[in-house]
């Protein structure tokens, strides 16, 4: 941040709470109940508690967007004297998933959507949107790099970003390293006192881990589960209060200079050498997608990493550490069977496959899900994705009645060994009065915990955890090693992608460091796509002649060419508007291989509309074909033609204007140029790129399932799906609420003009639509539709 920058100083936001009450419906006991707090002006503050004591709850009420009409609220909640309502845009929210805080598709677009909605001046968002991205390491990534290719950890930076241009008056941090590498989370640190500093912000921030922030605020809150404060107090006492130190601690909260895990029951793994491999990868290749195979043309993915050599052994621990974007996780679902290696080897060996009928391949791969889940369980970074039941324990009950018997079909444990397993996981996860809750309403804490119970309850030899103490405290911590150190004695294996190193220590777990390039640190741009080869609406810009033209130009020339060919059947006009958008695949910069695989399937949609319309027209002239029902006669077939050349012709412009138009220059031009609703356009743009995460969720929900011992059920994973889209369009709108969205008058970063170039498009789409009809009179064949 600049010196000019840091001259304008914000005043900070003054919090005060008076019995403030807040209770979840549905929930037997409020979340918050009681609260008196009041935090001063650029009070930097650190907000502690037990696992789902209601910090985040408190967090969502200060930022205004608990909207919930059937929770229970009292008491009084206000920052400078007003409803945080009334106050949108002072207070900036980062919460904990990543995924459901990145509103846009490019990455410079979701930074400056906060300025917009706040009426920065265009002028000052670029310089803005730079600061920020450069504060949290995002620098190197290009404006324009989709948001959609960025890890877990790179959206939470990227989230950090959107509030830090924001300047808010009060800065709301939910856990905001938990996703991050150790360098990331200093980093961020700095960057989030840094902007305290220079804009005299109010800070609260909530944090497990408190050596992060401790010795850089001023207070120290510990928030009572359900109810009210048990400590304030400055910071700086948790090195000087031994009494203050002791009960932090009995509320399991991470202490400085206290280490849970020497707290731990002395407990040492099997010797290396007296355990057998029980899964190897030689060469591996991995990637999310799947290899393409077998289609002409078509390019197959660059491995996310490459030649990964592992060795995974009967009561060992290893953990999968490097940074963030290295491909970690890839890595983890690719060893757990769940996706298909790209390359290399990757073998199970007998004493994992307990095969006695010799049926299973050696890649996990492809085995089938039941056989999978008793063998291998997995625990992915979105716990959700893995719910399939309405009740904690319902969870939990499912996975064990899933498990079968190696090489058989019968189950694994009787109707009383499933109860007892699941008592038994409740209680030590320490979910037990949640056991009929519905897991989605967990907090990030719980939810963590009981998607390792659901790996636990179908006593699988191997587990594969993604993040597996992301949001506990030091009690729950020490309940999950316990449990994981059990599997360890018992002669199973774990494998864990984290940056806990505690959790490393805990286990006495062999470090597998993955040093693939970051791609936010190393690489200044990701490769450029060739031109006119992304999707429909793509979240890439396309560099092409037409790509650069005005979008509203762009549809205004479509509505005449399609205008054109609705009001008449004939198949001359569609060959003139058809031979027009060959003709200007150059000017769209698309090869005309990629243009025939985005259309082929609406040239056989159009062939089977010849057809239908052949057999179904009334006949005229002479029967080519009488098949006893009906006939095809030359009129008929004339017809067809028509109608499907027709259908054919409309599609063909659409395909390439969509092609070659920026969903976000779109919605810029709708709102400034035609004057629709910003809240509308903005709104759909949203939904836009949500739609486009909904095709990844339908993949990592049957991976989930798959992962559950679950077929993969059409019906079931829609629902699933549509649970997943509800979620996180309303988290989506809290994001947006966050930074200001609806505030009041808003600006745009990026005006949106209309130029010479711009009105040549027009004035084409006006020369193809008349070139067309007038070729039609000319021939004759001109058909007006009605009449």
């Amino acid at each position: 941040m600049s010196a000019g920058d840091q001259q304008t100083l914000t005043r900070g936001v003054q919090l005060s709470a008076a019995a403030f009450t807040y209770q979840h419906p549905g929930r037997p006991h409020p979340a918050i109940s009681g609260l008196d707090l009041d935090v001063a002006p650029g009070e930097r503050v650190l907000l502690a508690g037990a696992s789902g004591s209601g910090k985040s709850t408190l967090l969502h009420a200060v930022a205004g967007v608990l909207h919930d009409e059937d929770a229970a609220c009292g008491g009084s909640l206000l920052l400078d004297g007003r409803s945080p309502d009334a106050t949108r845009g002072r207070a900036g929210l980062v919460q904990q998933e990543p995924e459901s805080q990145v509103m846009l598709s490019r990455v410079g677009d979701d930074v400056a959507f906060s300025c917009e909605n706040l009426a920065v001046p265009p002028e000052e968002i670029p310089a803005r949107v730079s600061q920020a991205l450069k504060a949290v390491g995002l620098g190197a990534l290009r404006d324009d790099h989709p948001t959609a290719h960025l890890s877990g950890g790179q959206k939470q930076r990227l989230a950090l970003a959107g509030v830090l241009a924001m300047r808010p008056g009060l800065l709301l941090l939910d856990e905001p390293t938990a996703h991050l590498d150790p360098q990331g989370r200093l980093q961020v640190r700095e960057a989030v006192l840094n902007v305290c500093r220079a804009t005299g912000a109010t800070l609260i921030v909530v944090e497990h881990q408190l050596q992060t922030w401790v010795e850089h605020v001023d207070t120290l809150l510990v928030v009572e589960p359900g109810g009210g404060l048990r400590h304030c107090v400055p910071a700086q006492e948790i090195h000087q209060d031994e009494k203050l130190r002791a009960a932090l601690i009995a509320a399991g909260l991470w202490v400085p200079g206290h280490d849970p895990v020497a707290q731990l029951p002395a407990w040492r793994p099997s010797p290396p050498n007296h355990s057998q491999p029980l899964l190897s990868a030689a060469g591996l290749d991995v990637h999310r997608r799947r290899p393409k195979k077998h289609r002409l043309g078509a390019v197959a993915p660059r491995p996310a990493l490459s030649g990964v050599d592992i060795r995974l052994r009967e009561s060992s621990a290893t953990g999968i550490t490097g940074p963030n974007g290295a491909g970690k996780s890839t890595l983890l679902l690719t060893l757990a069977g769940l996706l298909e290696p790209h390359g290399g080897i990757l073998t199970a060996a007998t004493v994992l496959k307990s095969d006695p009928s010799g049926g299973l391949g050696d890649s996990p791969h492809l085995w089938r899900a039941a056989d999978l889940s008793s063998r291998i369980g997995t625990v992915f970074q979105e716990p959700e994705h893995q719910f399939v039941r309405s009740t904690v324990a319902g969870e939990l009950r499912l996975s064990a009645q899933a498990a079968r018997r190696p090489g058989t079909a019968e189950p694994l444990f009787t109707d009383g060994e499933v109860t007892a397993r699941v008592d038994t996981l409740l209680t030590r996860l320490g979910i037990a009065h949640l056991s009929e809750v519905n897991p989605f309403t967990l907090s990030g804490g719980e939810k963590r915990r009981l998607s390792l119970g659901t790996a636990l309850a179908a006593g699988p030899q191997l587990l594969m955890l993604d993040e597996p103490t992301f949001g506990q405290d030091a009690h729950t911590f020490a309940e999950l090693i316990g449990l994981l150190r059990e599997h360890l004695t018992s002669g199973g294996s774990i494998v864990a992608v984290t940056h806990d190193q505690a959790l490393l220590r805990a286990l006495h777990a062999e470090e597998f460091a993955v040093t693939a390039a970051d791609p936010e640190e190393s690489a200044p741009s990701e490769p450029a796509r060739p031109r006119g080869m992304g999707p429909l609406l793509s979240s890439a810009h396309n560099a092409s002649w037409l790509g650069r033209r005005n979008p509203v130009g762009k549809l205004a020339a479509l509505l005449l060419i399609t205008a054109a060919l609705i009001a008449t059947i004939d198949a001359v006009s569609a060959a003139v508007v058809t031979a027009a958008c060959f003709a200007l695949l150059p000017a769209a910069g698309i090869r005309l291989g990629t243009f025939l695989r985005r259309i082929w399937i609406f040239a056989a949609a159009s062939a089977a509309a010849v057809w239908g319309a052949a057999l179904a027209a009334e006949e005229s002239g002479s029967v080519l074909m009488n098949l006893g029902v009906t006939t095809v006669s030359t009129g008929s077939l004339e017809l067809g033609l028509a109608l499907g050349a027709r259908a054919f012709a409309i599609v063909l412009p659409s395909v390439l204007v969509f092609s070659t138009t920026d969903p976000t220059d779109l919605a810029d031009a709708l709102a400034q140029q035609l004057r629709l609703p910003a809240r509308f356009v903005l709104g759909a743009l949203a939904a836009l790129r949500l739609l486009g995460l909904l095709a990844q969720h339908w993949t990592t929900l049957g991976h989930a399932r798959r992962a559950r011992g679950l077929r993969r059920q059409f019906l079931s994973q829609s629902f699933g799906l549509l649970v997943q889209a509800i979620r996180m369009a309303t988290r989506l709108a809290v994001a947006m609420e966050s930074r200001g969205f609806g505030a009041g008058e808003r600006t745009w970063a990026r005006a949106a003009s209309f130029s010479g170039a711009d009105a040549l498009v027009l004035i084409g789409g006006a020369a193809i639509a008349a070139a067309a009809t007038g070729t039609a009179f000319a021939a004759g064949t001109w058909n007006l539709v009605w009449t």
